[in-house]
């Protein structure tokens, strides 16, 4: 899929740079979080923080997409070792809509999968630090050029990505 590039010229991170800019400068890994009081989306934060170096010796640039406020993005991603990494805050889901992520069906926010995952988590969900929407579903897409040449869309709000297979399909188009 082909990117609106004058609509990401318009979308800044908090360091001030636009996304198009950055894109045309990396391999960007948009990873949509879905709200930081959710367990999976301090599991996911975590497993990013895990693999950091490995995306780094990739050359992919990650940058992060939440619903709350900027200064929360911050004290969130400082949290899980990932301070620095530039970060958009999409209070009114825009962004999330632009690239075609959905509000969750009551099976795909609260299923049996849910529960299963909820109990094997070192993570518990954090109703204080709900903000946002807390049915938006989360995504990852990668972007080289423009383009998206990868991307994974959650299909419950449990599926644990693999950020470097995702990652693999860098610079190979």
């Amino acid at each position: 899929m082909t990117l609106d590039l004058e609509l990401l010229e318009a979308i800044f991170t908090n360091e001030g740079n636009d996304l198009r800019s950055i894109a045309e400068q990396n391999c960007v890994m948009l990873v949509f979080l879905r709200q930081f009081g959710c367990a999976f989306c301090r599991e996911a934060l975590d497993d990013v923080s895990d693999i950091k170096t490995e995306l780094d010796q990739r050359k992919i640039k990650l940058v992060f997409v939440h619903l709350a406020e900027e200064n929360y993005g911050d004290i969130y991603l400082e949290k899980f070792g990932l301070k620095g990494e530039e970060h958009i805050s999409d209070p009114d889901m825009s962004l999330y809509e632009y690239f075609g992520l959905q509000k969750g069906s009551f099976r795909e926010l609260y299923g049996l999968k849910i529960w299963t995952r909820l109990a094997s988590l070192k993570f518990t969900s954090d109703v204080n630090a709900a903000y946002g929407n807390v049915k938006q579903m989360p995504g990852i897409f990668l972007i080289q050029k423009g383009e998206i040449i990868n991307s994974f869309i959650h299909k419950s709000a449990a599926e644990r990505p693999d950020y470097l297979a995702i990652a693999d399909f860098a610079y190979k188009t």
